[in-house]
């Protein structure tokens, strides 16, 4: 019982250093295997979230996160990268996340596939509605698929996106336009900034 009182102790700590999340490797690197995993599930200490996904009972479940840790190579993009920016209020109703063509994601996610040399543009490190760290588009990357996606937004979304984004001071006029060369979309993109530039 001593083994499984000090991993107690160890398991409690990292779960504390590591946003209340471990894997079934993570687990093993602390000596703690399969019949020890399933005394602190029924203990109550942990839950099994996913396939090799545990968490710490004491927070509540970060399905972005989650998603994030099963599939390391799924970026938020379009609504939710717009959400997760506060570049919209508007919380979306289906989680949306750009992938490699070559890489699966099983889910019911809204699901952009691309190829790699548009795949790495943009991404960042930000954090989740529960505050966990996550990687998503920036902004400059959003509004060029949300132009070159235009029947997937509404009208009203994307000019409230436009008015958030030139009103903010993080904004990235050089960037964008660069992004807008890359996606074939210049021409659009610089329109728009002209006409938001002398409001």
């Amino acid at each position: 019982m001593g083994d499984f009182m000090n991993n107690e102790k160890t398991l409690i700590e990292f779960l504390e250093k590591n946003n209340g999340y471990i894997t079934t490797a993570e687990l093993v690197d602390l000596n703690i295997y399969k019949s020890q995993i399933q005394f602190y599930i029924d203990k109550g200490i942990i839950e099994k979230v996913s396939h090799g996904l545990y968490m710490s009972t004491k927070i509540f479940k970060d399905e972005y996160y989650i998603l994030q840790k099963n599939y390391p190579s799924a970026i938020f993009s379009y609504n939710t990268a717009l959400h997760i920016l506060n570049l919209t209020n508007k919380t979306p109703s289906v989680i949306d996340i750009t992938v490699p063509r070559n890489k699966k994601v099983r889910g019911n996610y809204n699901i952009h596939y691309v190829s790699e040399n548009y795949y790495e543009i943009g991404i960042i490190k930000a954090t989740s509605p529960l505050g966990n760290p996550v990687k998503v588009y920036n902004a400059e990357r959003c509004i060029c698929d949300m132009l070159r996606s235009e029947k997937e937004f509404d009208l009203e979304l994307q000019n409230r996106v436009l008015d958030y984004y030139f009103s903010s001071k993080d904004k990235n006029i050089e960037l964008l336009l660069e992004y807008a060369k890359i996606f074939n979309i210049y021409e659009k993109v610089n329109t728009i900034v002209e006409v938001m530039m002398k409001w």
